[in-house]
This record gives structure tokens, sequence and C-alpha cells, in this order.
């Protein structure tokens, strides 16, 4: 399986569930808010397929978000954030998320970007808890 550039992938010291649990515990921790959780699994399986473990934590912070877009109106398509958790192999997990450096790169925004750069360090250490 290849990954793009922009995706960074993180491999977890624990299981799907509890990987999802950490994830949801560090939003909250930082006092951002959770917009949605899609559950990709649960999708397919209310569709009649089948697919491992997968959900989607959309979240963020309307202080980190609203200076980028007043300044980049079209970052709006990026934000908030989102972080996927899946299974892979026998019980593990992965982190996968944007690259925050990057996007701020593509919308020339870095200078008022820091709000969104804790990203490369949540990531991290919900994967290694």
């Amino acid at each position: 399986m290849t990954t793009p550039d922009n995706i960074s992938v993180v491999t977890s010291d624990a299981t799907f569930e509890l990987t999802l649990k950490r994830l949801r515990e560090a939003i909250a921790e930082r006092g951002l808010t959770l917009f949605a959780e899609i559950d990709h699994a649960g999708n397919a399986r209310a569709a009649g397929l089948e697919m491992p473990p997968s959900t989607v934590l959309v979240f963020g912070s309307a202080r980190a978000g609203t200076p980028l877009m007043l300044k980049a109106p079209d970052i709006a398509l990026e934000l908030p954030l989102r972080v996927l958790v899946r299974e892979e192999g026998m019980g593990g997990a992965v982190l996968a998320y944007g690259d925050p450096r990057r996007l701020a790169r593509s919308f020339n925004v870095e200078e008022i970007a820091a709000g969104i750069m804790g990203l490369s360090v949540l990531v991290p250490a919900v994967a290694r808890s």
C-alpha cells in the first residue's frame, strides 16, 4: 500500500479500540471540539459490506482555525483537522493524518499556523501512551 507524501502514518502500540479511546481522550484533554466521528466499518456493514475497523475523528478549535480561514478562506476545505484510526494486521492499529506543515505551506499561512502544528505531537503521543 502506498501513502501519499502529505499523509503521515504512525503505528500504535495498542489495539484499535484502545487507540481510538486514547485519541478521543487526548482531544478532550486539550480542550478541542470533537465535531464528528465517522465509523467507516459500521457504514460498510450497514451496506452489506465488510472492512476492518476504521474510524475518522474530526476535531479542532475555532481559536486555531479561524485565523487561518480568514487569511486563506479555501483552507476551510481542510479544516477542521482529522485523524484516521484503522486496524492493521493482527489487532494492531495505525493513525493517519495530513501533515500540518505541508497544509500551512500550501495555503501560505505558516506564520499563523502554530495552532494546527500540535497535530504532529498529538498523534505520536496517542500512539505511544
